[in-house]
């Protein structure tokens, strides 16, 4: 049990700051590049509701949280075509030269959202579904998302 808080408490200090230094306007073209920008704002936001409902062991506002990540999740590869790049995106090219890796990811945060939605949802330790969930989000941004200056 301590392990998981721990990891969701680093998680969501982590992911604390790269919302708030999300926070600036950035002029980015309308289609898949500005609309994929509002999603994973989206999924951030999502993210750290989860991580603060896991941790006061709110089972209904971790489940809607989580359900909210799994739809968005589901809209990923739509909105990364390939050649979508803008100097202002924070996407690498390694999306597009490693596909599959990228798509993997994708899917598991899909699953990922799932298994909390159930677990929040019956019963079970959100902290053992919490985890793998922000995990599977750092992995994505270690590899495929430029880090903030």
């Amino acid at each position: 049990m301590r392990k998981w808080s721990l990891i969701i408490s680093s998680s969501l200090l982590g992911l604390g700051v790269a919302l708030s230094a999300g926070a600036t306007d950035v002029a980015l073209p309308a289609g898949p590049i500005h609309d994929r920008h509002e999603l994973m704002e989206g999924i951030g936001k999502s993210a750290k509701a989860l991580g603060e409902a896991a941790k006061a062991g709110d089972r209904a506002k971790a489940a809607t949280a989580a359900a909210s990540i799994q739809e968005s999740a589901k809209k990923i590869p739509d909105l990364f075509p390939k050649g979508s790049t803008h100097p202002d995106s924070r996407a690498k090219p390694e999306i597009w030269e490693s596909w599959d890796r990228f798509m993997e990811l994708a899917k598991q945060l899909e699953a990922a959202a799932g298994n909390v939605v159930t677990v929040a949802e019956g019963e079970g330790e959100l902290g053992a579904t919490t985890g793998p969930l922000f995990a599977t989000c750092k992995s994505c941004h270690d590899d495929f998302r430029v880090p903030e200056e």
